[in-house]
């Protein structure tokens, strides 16, 4: 993977960033850890969407920032 485009940062200072993971492994599920790919907004939710169809919903009063490289 090239370097990240985007990081989203919560009010509990926890770091989401292209390219990683923070949902741990899958090897009971037959897979690797799932990689954070993009995100969208969904209504109140900000919808973070991984490798492997996995996607984690944050609630947007817990997004603090999003920091994100425009590479146009």
């Amino acid at each position: 993977m090239s370097k990240p485009t985007f990081q989203i940062v919560t009010t509990d200072n926890q770091a989401y960033t292209q390219g990683t993971s923070r949902l741990g492994t899958f090897a009971d599920l037959g897979g690797e850890a799932p990689r954070l790919e993009s995100y969208e907004h969904d209504g109140d939710y900000l919808q973070l969407n991984y490798s492997n169809g996995f996607r984690q919903l944050l609630p947007e009063h817990r997004v603090k920032h999003i920091a994100y490289l425009d590479q146009d």
